[in-house]
Order: C-alpha cells, then structure tokens, then sequence
C-alpha cells in the first residue's frame, strides 16, 4: 500500500494554524502524527538492508522505486530504554517520507507498528509536566487534538531530519 501527495513544498505553511490532516502511527507506549503532506508512502512490506557500522537505530535502507532510503527505527532513536515497549511478534510498517520530492537527503522511513490511521488534528501546546524523552520533547510540535481523544504527539519533521543528518556526520560513525 503506498500513497502519494503532491503538496509537499507548502507544509510549513498549512501546518502554522488550524486543523490539518496527518498520520497517526505507534511507536513503542507513544502515538505520533506527521503531517499528511510530509508523508510520501506507507510500506507493509520491504527489503531492508543493514549498514555495516551504522548507529543501532539506524536500522538500514531500502529501495523504493530505484531510490535508497535510510530507515529509522525511530523508537531506539527516541529512547533506547523504550525498545520493550515494541509490540511483540509485529512485523513493523514503513512510513516514507520528505520535505521535498524525488531523489534527496531528507527522504527517510520510519518503522512503526499498528496500523496508519489518517487523522484530522488540531495543534495544541505540550503541558510543561508532560513526560517524555528530551529528544522526543524537542521534536514535539505540540499535542495533536485528535478526535479519538487518544494522546498524540505531533512530530517535527524538519527537527526529525536535522538530527538524523547530525548524527550521521559524527565521526563515529564514517565508513571507511
């Protein structure tokens, strides 16, 4: 199953006010929303290749439509204490996506379990006792008001991908 939206280039601006359609996905005890412009396809199945040396939540990359992309396992990047939170024996989904189309830096995916639900949310601001991890805290953009009445996270993308690119331009982690 994948889909496909063509407005990518005007995210910031729908996302500034209002209400705006995103995708809900699980990740490990959250709920995370991404905006449904930002996302470029949802996988239920794929090849995923390691990365010799890659960071653990690196989880490796794919091949979608002749285009490798690197996949996150955004639960260990978030909070690696959180990884038995994974549901058991699911196989997880990969939610693509990119600020820009075709073949670019900032296409990434994002291993996810349950099923996507699509989802109109209107943003509010974080409470200040809320808990989670720093680094899911500084990508938060709110509080996604869904509906459902369910608690979810709004992601920054852009935050997101800032730091997935930071991390890989450590030392550390250059192959030689």
């Amino acid at each position: 199953m994948q889909t496909t939206s063509d407005a990518i280039a005007s995210l910031d601006e729908t996302t500034a006010e209002g209400t705006y359609s995103a995708y809900r996905i699980g990740c490990g005890p959250w709920q995370l929303a991404v905006n449904a412009q930002w996302a470029t396809g949802i996988l239920d199945s794929y090849a995923l290749q390691p990365i010799p040396r890659a960071p653990q939540w690196l989880a490796g990359c794919t091949n979608v439509d002749g285009i490798l992309v690197p996949v996150i396992d955004l639960l260990l990047l978030l909070d690696p204490a959180a990884a038995s939170a994974r549901g058991v024996g699911q196989r997880p989904r990969l939610l693509l996506g990119s600020h820009s189309p075709g073949d670019n830096e900032e296409a990434i995916g994002l291993l996810f379990t349950g099923l996507p639900q699509q989802v109109a949310i209107t943003r509010s601001a974080l409470p200040a006792n809320f808990e989670a991890p720093p680094l899911l805290r500084g990508m938060a953009r709110g509080l996604a008001e869904v509906p459902d009445g369910r608690l979810t996270i709004e992601l920054d993308t852009h935050s997101l991908i800032d730091h997935f690119i930071s991390q890989l331009d450590t030392t550390e982690h250059v192959s030689a």
